[in-house]
């Protein structure tokens, strides 16, 4: 049986060579096609079905496309627009796991994420961004 399974992979891989494969994209559309699939469980919501199959065979188009030029673009595209939610996710996550002892706020100049250790009083905060001086209770 293993040897089986061995070469059914071998053979997989041999047929994928020279294949664009999977990347961030065609994993974001795998993700969103799974969570269209689950929603449209709930009654109303059928039409999420076609969203799911829309979503399910770009991304294997992707994975399977020759046109490696052409995929890569895309995914760049994605990551650049992926970029804001997925600082703003890390920065969320950061913030809960240490919010015990540190209090994390943005600059009022430039937005940028800073952060207090808490129970120290009344600090003076300088964004080494913009270098807007704030003064921040923690």
């Amino acid at each position: 049986m293993k040897s089986f399974l061995q070469d059914m992979m071998m053979n997989l891989a041999r047929w994928m060579q020279g294949r664009y494969g999977n990347d961030s994209l065609s994993n974001g559309l795998v993700a969103l096609g799974i969570i269209a699939l689950l929603l449209s469980i709930i009654p109303g919501l059928d039409a999420l079905s076609l969203l799911s199959f829309a979503c399910l065979a770009i991304a294997i188009f992707r994975s399977l496309s020759k046109n490696f030029a052409r995929r890569r673009k895309e995914n760049d595209a994605y990551e650049r627009v992926m970029k804001g939610p997925k600082r703003t996710y890390a920065i969320a996550k950061k913030a809960w796991a240490y919010r015990s002892t540190t209090r994390y706020f943005k600059c009022k100049g430039c937005g940028t994420a800073l952060s207090v250790p808490r129970g120290k009083g009344t600090l003076r905060v300088v964004c080494p961004k913009c270098k807007k001086e704030t003064t921040r209770k923690s």
